[in-house]
């Protein structure tokens, strides 16, 4: 233990040292185990207090709502392992903003109570309340503190303390608040001239009396007070580093597919005997994950020997992830050199294009019911259209010989039997043509590559002013326009641009029977404070758009009618952004990007940025990407956007020369309700299913398996509902956006 903070647990019982993040706890016990057990002595004659049930202090703009689940199922295992305490309060003071979708999943971790400090900061408006209760999409709310010194470095005298209690909003009926002193901006701690104050003034004329406690008493006062506070509805946006929603991409991106795999890799594994189960390495390869979602790693914000660490970590992520998916297909299905095995852990219908293998180059390719499927060969390999089941195994298998020739497209038009894209020279869209409901979808062009000057006035890797708009350098042109594949199975454009000192390259793709647009888009990216996005304008009309979040979407409204509305000139979308009025409506739909602009009806993607500072390298090189324009008939809920972003995000996984007599145990129907996990649970052997209704509306569905079946807390700790025996299905109903967690036991 650091010398000065044992002389100040000595020096000063009636002080308590808090300290949040398990992981650093994980270091020091691996690394230093003569200062953990001082720590752990120091905990348990109450010196020391354990704060926030968070893995790390992550971000919780870009992470997913499972990632979020698995920060304080780790993070408070931790602590109840090591320490015999549940943590039951949030600690993030230098956090960048919120989700709508963190109040249930907290009140569903055993979290009741969350501290910020980073609102404090917001750009135009100042946040109404210091103390209130946040009521997320699902309507769950969560008793939050929000400090008003407005700094999480107070020195503990009088110029902090006074005026905070001058503005303390809620002082005519609360009598106290948490003042977090010491150093905490890149750690550190109370300094001894810090405390040394603070008894000064815990009877000082004309000053705030102040008194040491732990976090967890106050919070325990404060519920006193519940019943009386203001409520806070949605989200908790920072008006302040936008950019963060885009810096450093490649981070973003890694992220992104990380938390899919490993989805993929539990529930693969889920279908075999529980005592095959790789519980040792998932839980190394989930914290790996983890600390890299602390909310200066993700965001963008670190130097580049953080980013050296990062992307190592990604990579062994990635290839052992890939090492037990192909460990499980081995268990899973048998060797057949005639047939591959294509899996969809969705709990949607997947229908587009798959890549087979070579082998199947002179062959037609039959389904499981013996079915010929369109096959095409195109330069990257042979394609093929498939339409797989949700949650299951299909097998596919060599049919009679048969020649398949490369065919070029013509033209600059893509088009099927429900809509026609059609291409002008400069690479943008000049129309799109909805033939179901004879409809032009643009307003205007579309596609519309530009750069912009992208200089904040401050805090470069952290933020984008809304001056940027102002400062627009380029929209680019194509300088090559080609047709590429052309047949049955999908439509390609390839387009060439340059711009500024980069070039970027876009192969457009359009499947038969659908309305979606892919641009897988490929950026050699050179620029210094530059920004990259895409837009299309697009003919629909309305008051809010819909935003991807974790486990749910959020509205926001299009107009910028009041200074709150004008502030979120740039905001965080998972999936998708969708635009719609009751008739008809646009998704603009991505595989790894975060930063979005709707304004009237103008759909914008923050594709790449390019800060200086801290990492001077920032995004530089090579970056693929897909963005996906998606028109559909009706509002979001009555389309298929929730489930075509999913596809997207989730392509099926190719096990080639095998063929499958596996099933995955567990089904789910039912429009809204989405299985998010199958694996399996921390402590014991029963499988954990996680489900969510995505809609926001009351939806009913039916789950099909046959064992016992118990609802459960995300903790898997204590069980909320009694024990069903199934046989065959049971039926199931959610309230909008609700979250369900069960035991399974087969």
């Amino acid at each position: 233990l650091p010398a000065w903070i044992d002389d100040l647990i000595e020096k000063y019982p009636d002080c308590n040292f808090g300290a949040s993040q398990p992981q650093h706890y994980q270091f020091m016990k691996d690394h230093h185990p003569a200062i953990y057990s001082r720590i752990k002595a120091a905990v348990q004659k109450g010196q020391w207090e354990l704060q926030g049930g968070m893995w790390v202090e992550a971000d919780c703009n870009l992470i997913s709502g499972e990632s979020m689940v698995r920060q304080l199922l780790h993070g408070k295992n931790f602590f109840k392992e090591e320490f015999g305490i549940d943590v039951n309060n949030l600690w993030l003071p230098d956090v960048f903003g919120y989700s709508a979708a963190l109040p249930q999943i907290l009140k569903k971790s055993g979290i009741n109570y969350f501290l910020t400090q980073k609102l404090s900061w917001s750009q135009f408006n100042e946040f109404p309340h210091h103390t209130f209760n946040w009521r997320g999409i699902d309507g769950t709310e969560i008793l939050t503190h929000f400090p008003p010194e407005n700094t999480y470095n107070s020195e503990l005298d009088t110029e902090f303390l006074v005026p905070a209690q001058t503005h303390f909003k809620e002082k005519d009926f609360i009598d106290e608040f948490i003042s977090l002193f010491g150093v905490g901006d890149g750690g550190g701690g109370p300094k001894p001239e810090n405390i040394e104050l603070g008894r000064r003034m815990a009877d000082l004329e004309n000053s705030p009396r102040v008194s040491f406690d732990t976090a967890k008493n106050y919070f325990d006062r404060l519920a006193k007070h519940e019943k009386n506070l203001e409520t806070w509805v949605g989200e908790l946006y920072l008006e302040l580093h936008r950019g963060t929603l885009t810096t450093h991409s490649l981070v973003k991106k890694q992220n992104r597919k990380l938390e899919w795999k490993l989805r993929v890799v539990e529930m693969l594994w889920s279908c075999l005997p529980l005592e095959n189960y790789p519980a040792e390495e998932l839980d190394g390869l989930w914290k790996k994950l983890l600390i890299n979602q602390f909310h200066d790693i993700i965001p963008g914000s670190s130097i580049n020997l953080v980013y050296q660490n990062t992307h190592k970590e990604y990579e062994e992520i990635q290839q052992d992830c890939d090492s037990l998916i192909a460990l499980a297909g081995q268990s899973l299905f048998e060797q057949d050199p005639d047939s591959f095995v294509v899996a969809n852990t969705l709990s949607y219908l997947w229908t587009g294009m798959i890549s087979i293998p070579e082998s199947f180059d002179g062959f037609s390719v039959l389904n499981e019911n013996g079915d010929t499927v369109c096959v095409q060969k195109t330069k990257d390999g042979l394609v093929a259209s498939v339409e797989l089941e949700p949650l299951s195994f299909s097998t596919f298998r060599k049919g009679d010989p048969f020649q398949q020739d490369l065919e070029q497209g013509h033209g600059l038009t893509l088009e099927n039997d429900l809509i026609c894209y059609e291409f002008d020279k400069k690479g943008q869209v000049i129309s799109a043509f909805d033939k179901e409901t004879n409809k032009e979808i643009l307003e205007s062009a579309g596609n519309i590559l530009s750069l912009y000057e992208d200089r904040p006035n401050d805090w470069d890797a952290w933020d984008v002013d809304f001056f940027y708009r102002d400062a627009l350098l380029e929209i680019a042109e194509a300088t090559d326009t080609m047709p590429g594949s052309n047949g049955e199975v999908v439509q390609e454009l390839n387009l060439t641009f340059s711009i500024g000192n980069s070039s970027i390259n876009q192969k457009v793709k359009l499947y038969p029977h659908s309305k979606r647009l892919d641009f897988d888009t490929t950026v050699d990216w050179k620029e210094k404070h530059k920004m990259l996005r895409v837009h299309f304008p697009v003919n629909v009309r309305t008051e809010q758009a819909s935003f991807d979040i974790q486990y749910g979407y959020v509205k926001r409204n299009t107009h910028r009618n009041t200074s709150w509305d004008k502030a979120k000139f740039e905001v965080v979308g998972h999936k998708y952004a969708d635009i719609s009025n009751h008739d008809y409506g646009v998704a603009l739909m991505n595989d790894c990007k975060y930063g979005y602009m709707i304004h009237d009806n103008i759909l914008d993607l923050n594709l790449l940025r390019s800060p200086n500072n801290p990492d001077p390298d920032a995004d530089q090189g090579q970056h693929q990407f897909t963005y996906s324009f998606y028109p559909h008939k009706n509002d979001l809920i009555r389309s298929n956007v929730i489930s075509e972003s999913s596809c997207l995000n989730q392509k099926p996984i190719i096990f080639k020369g095998v063929k499958s007599g596996s099933k995955i145990p567990v089904k789910l129907t039912g429009d809204g309700l989405d299985l998010t996990v199958l694996k399996k649970g921390e402590k014991n052997d029963y499988l954990i299913i996680r489900i969510v209704e995505t809609s926001g509306r009351h939806s009913t569905g039916t789950l099909k398996l046959n064992g016992t079946l118990t609802e459960c807390d995300f903790m898997e700790w204590n069980d909320t509902g009694s024990q069903t025996r199934v046989e065959g299905s049971m039926g199931l109903s959610f309230s909008p956006f609700e979250i369900k967690t069960f035991k399974f036991v087969r």
